[in-house]
């Protein structure tokens, strides 16, 4: 289990955000939906029949008709121009499964899967430390630089398609899923955590609602070269999506399942992909490349040093605790520098939503080890932003009676 300083740190930690032309180019909006085409009766019934013998417990559903848009509709509707990922996504290329499972209030199909080399006019790149998407039709493409500066291409990759319903009410915007409910892939064998970081380096997603659902394509590094072992796909909202809370996972055993006492979201899936597919070599070298980048990174992080000012800002910080912290810190009152959330849910956990403007972020907080041995007062400090120490805050965390937790931002009285 965590502590709370390595959960507020997670929470906290600025994820890089899609490149501009990504964002621009996906922008996607719904429309009038095509004619349905119909499946091929046979490849259906196979893969419903699989599915039925491996999910057989639980809200689960493996529809016998389609009550959504097919694959190949849905890389149609989205508008994206992207004729190879269509082809790819039809009956002929990818593999339809049409699962669907309701929990927490959502209805999640997996609609279908698909691989391969350049299905897509959007290209990915990464090095150490960060990832760049761009669409290659773009007059600036900057491919050349990006190779030239280390950055290795991401060229081959697995497309998995979800339709998700609200089953409250529909769905009005993309931010409504985006914000709220995550998409992981666990491969049995593996850390989960090491695997979802060789399987999401670069990966992205794009969507878009019709009739109040949302189309979701999840995109990742090729899954097919790891297919000697089971691959899942788990949709959750909870923090971290794959958590001791909502998923009981067991590497050593190789098994992962849902917590039934879990009140949210924690679907999970099972993806049909051909075990002749497996490529135990190239999954091995993928798995190498990645920690290999890993460790170049931890290098580099333990050589950086800190400014002396910053430094000095730190550990400043460091001292202030709750009983001495209106002496070294004063509270800020601007609109959504207090909050209130609460109570806790069935694990015991508060769920924040921050929407303070400075420092905006959701996690869910296991109130027993946020406050332990009676305590009802936790002080975090946050990160600084671009090495503005203005930007420093102080995070004060107050157990209020009817089990609510009050958060109180603060700003350092730094020294001069």
């Amino acid at each position: 289990m965590k502590n709370m300083d390595d959960i507020l740190k997670q929470a906290l930690t600025p994820k890089d955000e899609p490149d501009f032309w990504l964002n621009e180019s996906i922008l996607s909006q719904s429309k009038e939906a095509k004619p349905m085409k119909k499946m091929n009766r046979k490849k259906f019934a196979s893969v419903a029949f699989s599915c039925a013998l491996m999910l057989g417990i639980g809200s689960v559903s493996v529809y016998a008709a389609w009550q959504y848009l097919m694959p190949d509709q849905v890389i149609d509707e989205m508008e994206m121009g992207e004729d190879k990922l269509a082809d790819a996504f039809s009956e002929e290329n990818a593999v339809y499964i049409n699962e669907t499972q309701s929990y927490g209030g959502y209805e999640v199909t997996l609609l279908g899967i698909t691989s391969g080399e350049n299905l897509t006019k959007y290209k990915t790149y990464v090095n150490d430390n960060s990832v760049k998407t761009f669409d290659a039709a773009n007059s600036d493409n900057p491919a050349k630089s990006l190779l030239a500066d280390g950055f290795v291409e991401l060229n081959d990759r697995s497309y998995i398609l979800f339709a998700v319903e609200n089953k409250n009410q529909p769905f009005k915007d993309i931010s409504e899923f985006e914000a709220y409910l995550d998409i992981s892939p666990i491969i049995m064998g593996y850390d989960y955590e090491t695997c979802t970081g060789v399987l999401a380096n670069g990966s992205g997603g794009r969507s878009m609602i019709k009739d109040g659902v949302i189309y979701y394509m999840y995109e990742c590094n090729n899954l097919e070269k790891f297919a000697e072992h089971d691959i899942y796909m788990c949709v959750s909202d909870d923090l971290p999506a794959v958590s001791e809370y909502s998923y009981i996972y067991d590497k050593d055993a190789g098994t992962i399942a849902r917590n039934e006492e879990y009140e949210g979201l924690n679907a999970l899936f099972m993806l049909p992909i051909d075990p002749e597919k497996a490529d135990p070599k190239a999954a091995a070298e993928e798995m190498k490349a990645y920690e290999e980048r890993c460790r170049r990174v931890r290098e580099s992080e333990s050589e950086e040093t800190l400014s002396e000012k910053i430094q000095k800002a730190y550990d400043f910080v460091d001292q202030i605790t709750p009983e001495n912290i209106n002496d070294y810190a004063v509270p800020i009152t601007e609109e959504g520098a207090t909050q209130t959330f609460g109570p806790t849910d069935a694990q015991g956990r508060i769920s924040i939503d921050c929407s303070y403007y400075r420092c905006q972020f959701r996690t869910k907080m296991p109130v027993d080890k946020m406050f332990p041995d009676g305590k009802t007062e936790y002080v975090s400090s946050g990160g600084i932003t671009d090495n503005n120490l203005d930007t420093l805050l102080i995070e004060h965390y107050k157990l209020n009676p009817d089990g609510t937790v009050t958060l109180q931002f603060y700003a350092p009285k730094l020294p001069e």
